[in-house]
């Protein structure tokens, strides 16, 4: 008896989501059927051939609006426990941290400055500190 050959799944993933081919010359490279590449698509979840993936740019951009939108709620809440607040823009800035972090470790790609983050950070922590004064 002849074996049948599993597709490998992985690699189809990858190829589809990764945009490294169409759909159709990902179903002959592996011999599936457009159907069976559909199916499995719909049933795991994978990001659609026409999903827009967000550059870190704009990830890194949407980031510093987060911020500054929570920012101007500390800078707000005159009356209010800023502990909570606090801990949700430190968690934030951590995020922001990291996006920077994986845009530099792509190849060709200059390391973050860390200069605007001190920065950043610093600003923060006098603004704090002038919410514990009053």
């Amino acid at each position: 008896m002849s074996e049948i050959a599993v597709p490998d799944w992985a690699s189809i993933r990858d190829e589809y989501e990764g945009r490294q081919f169409l759909p159709t010359v990902i179903c002959r490279r592996h011999g599936i059927s457009v159907a069976q590449l559909r199916y499995r698509r719909e049933m795991e979840g994978w990001l659609s051939a026409r999903a827009r993936v967000p550059k870190q740019a704009d990830l890194v951009a949407r980031m510093l609006k987060v911020l500054d939108k929570q920012i101007r709620k500390l800078e707000a809440a005159v009356n209010e426990p800023i502990d909570k607040q606090a801990n949700v823009l430190a968690t934030q800035v951590k995020t922001l941290d990291k996006l920077i972090e994986l845009g530099a470790a792509k190849p060709n790609v200059e390391p973050a400055s860390r200069k605007d983050m001190t920065d950043l950070r610093a600003k923060l922590v006098k603004r704090m500190e002038q919410f514990k004064a009053r």
